[in-house]
C-alpha cells in the first residue's frame, strides 16, 4: 500500500523536486543503477507525481509488455527507449506536461556519444539527458535509493544540476555531460556499498 511504501521509503529533498517543477518545464530525475533504482519512480508516484520512466526494454516483447504492466501497476508509466524518436517524442510530450521522467544515466556504449571521464577511465556517454534538457527547459534532478542499516530505503533527491544552457550546440551538450557524470562518481563514492 502507499502508507507501506512510505513507511518502507523515507525521502529526503522533496524540495528540489519542488523547486524543478515550479519552473514549469518538466523534471528529468536522474539516477543510475545504485541500490533500489527501480523503485525511485515508484516511491515518488505515491507523493502523488506523474512519473515515466525510460527503460531499454528486452526483445522479446511479451516480456516487455509484461515488465510495462508491472511498473504501471506501482504507479511508473514506461516509455520505451526503443525506437529513439518515439521515446523522445515521449519524453518531450512528459516535460511539456511538467512531469517526471526517470533517466538511468549510467549506461555507456563502445562508440558513439560524449567521451567523459568516469573513476579515470574514459567513457563512452550517451548524450540524451542533456539533449533533452536543453531543447525542452527540463530541469535535471539527480536521485538515489539507498538502504539503511535498519533494512529501509532512503530516497535522497537532489539540488537540479546546473547546467549550461547558453546553447544547444555539441559543446553545451559535452559540458553538461561531463557535469552528469560527475555526479555519478560522487554518489557512486558516496556509497560504495
Amino acid at each position: 500500500s502507499d502508507d507501506e511504501m512510505r513507511g518502507l521509503m523515507s525521502v529526503t529533498g522533496s524540495q528540489h523536486l519542488e523547486a524543478a517543477l515550479e519552473k514549469g518545464a518538466g523534471v528529468m530525475v536522474l539516477s543510475a543503477h545504485l541500490g533500489n533504482f527501480f523503485l525511485v519512480g515508484s516511491r515518488l508516484a505515491v507523493d502523488g507525481y506523474k512519473v515515466s520512466v525510460l527503460v531499454n526494454p528486452p526483445k522479446d516483447t511479451r516480456l516487455a509488455d509484461l515488465m510495462d504492466r508491472y511498473r504501471l501497476q506501482i504507479g511508473q508509466r514506461t516509455i520505451r527507449a526503443r525506437p529513439k524518436m518515439k521515446a523522445l517524442e515521449e519524453l518531450h510530450q512528459s516535460m511539456r506536461r511538467n512531469e517526471v521522467a526517470v533517466v538511468i544515466a549510467d549506461e555507456y556504449r563502445r562508440t558513439k556519444g560524449v567521451a567523459v571521464s568516469l573513476f579515470d577511465r574514459t567513457v563512452m556517454a550517451r548524450r540524451g539527458p542533456a539533449t533533452v534538457a536543453l531543447r525542452t527547459g527540463a530541469a535535471i534532478v539527480p536521485a538515489c535509493m539507498i538502504r539503511q542499516l535498519d533494512g529501509t530505503l532512503k530516497l535522497i533527491i537532489e539540488p537540479e544540476l546546473e547546467l549550461d544552457r547558453s546553447g544547444k550546440n555539441r559543446a553545451q551538450i559535452e559540458g553538461n555531460m561531463v557535469r552528469i557524470t560527475q555526479w555519478l562518481e560522487r554518489t557512486v563514492r558516496a556509497y560504495a556499498d
